[in-house]
């Protein structure tokens, strides 16, 4: 049986699209439908539901997914075996989180140039639930995000833990002695927008102790928060490690404040079909990468406090 008409119907199914998994293939719509046709032809029976509002397999269609799935695999490990690691080819389109950005990309990009020279990694910043969502369609090959993701077919490798912190400018109006969060919440708070787990943790701290929401400046972009933390208007509540250079260089410090949030929780997820073993390969070293830059940022830390 012809691979690469598998592969075909393997990102039909995945994208549940003809044209996407065209575009995923760097071919035609008509040309990944003559695939799909040529199993059928070679099996003697159908392999998806034409017939159906949705697309979607036959029973036997599905059985025959998973195998393509193995397959596909299979084909991806042969060849990283055969393969060293600085002859391997392709590109990756890696989603970031930006946590991971202000944190340990850089050296992890400089570990993928050191051992993978052949390989090209476009890197697309957004939020988790994008970022889900173009490795689930394909869009995205691999992902650093927040965790755990949601239910659908994909590895998922844990990578790091960001501890929240309230972070506030020398200059900050209220000074940065120890604060209850009713002290905390009567200042301005600079977080990222509500439908974000660092605003959900903190409203849930604030309804368990019975406190009105503050005021509040939101934004997606850490740097906005960040600057405007530095010019004392407010009080950011953000991963401590992303402001660790603000810190060092006593434009923020962190507020003594006996409320504690829960950490972040980042992981790397992809999803198996083609590249599927250098994908592995480059979770492998965003797992080692990740663990040194975190080690080395919280020594950092430490002196300080």
């Amino acid at each position: 049986m012809n691979l690469k008409n598998l592969e075909a119907f393997y990102w039909v199914l995945t994208l549940n699209s003809f044209n996407k998994a065209a575009s995923k293939l760097q071919t035609t719509q008509p040309a990944i439908s003559q695939k799909i046709t040529a199993i059928e032809n070679e099996l003697g029976f159908k392999i998806l539901d034409r017939n159906s509002r949705q697309l979607k397999a036959t029973s036997k269609g599905n059985i025959l997914f998973k195998y393509a799935e193995k397959f596909m695999r299979l084909e991806g490990d042969l060849v990283a075996e055969l393969t060293e690691s600085q002859y391997l080819t392709g590109t990756i389109r890696l989603g970031v989180s930006e946590t991971i950005v202000h944190t340990w990309l850089v050296e992890y990009i400089e570990k993928v140039r050191q051992e993978f020279p052949k390989v090209s990694v476009e890197i697309i910043v957004s939020l988790t639930p994008n970022l889900q969502e173009g490795v689930r369609t394909g869009k995205l090959d691999m992902a650093f995000l927040l965790g755990p993701t949601l239910p659908f077919e994909c590895i998922e490798r844990s990578l790091c833990d960001f501890e929240l912190s309230f972070l506030a400018s020398p200059l900050f109006k209220g000074g940065i002695g120890q604060m209850s969060l009713k002290d905390l919440m009567s200042n301005t708070i600079l977080t990222y927008p509500r439908i974000t787990y660092p605003y959900k943790e903190l409203r849930a701290k604030m309804k368990e102790k019975n406190i009105d929401e503050p005021l509040s400046i939101t934004s997606y972009s850490l740097v906005t928060l960040l600057r405007i933390a530095e010019q004392g208007l407010g009080i950011a509540v953000v991963p401590t490690l992303t402001a660790i250079k603000e810190i060092l260089d006593g434009r923020l410090e962190i507020l003594n404040t006996p409320i504690q949030l829960q950490k972040f929780h980042f992981t790397a997820i992809y999803t198996q079909g083609n590249n599927v073993a250098l994908k592995e390969k480059l979770t492998d070293l965003a797992v080692i990468t990740s663990e040194k830059a975190m080690k080395k940022l919280n020594e950092k830390l430490d002196i300080i406090n």
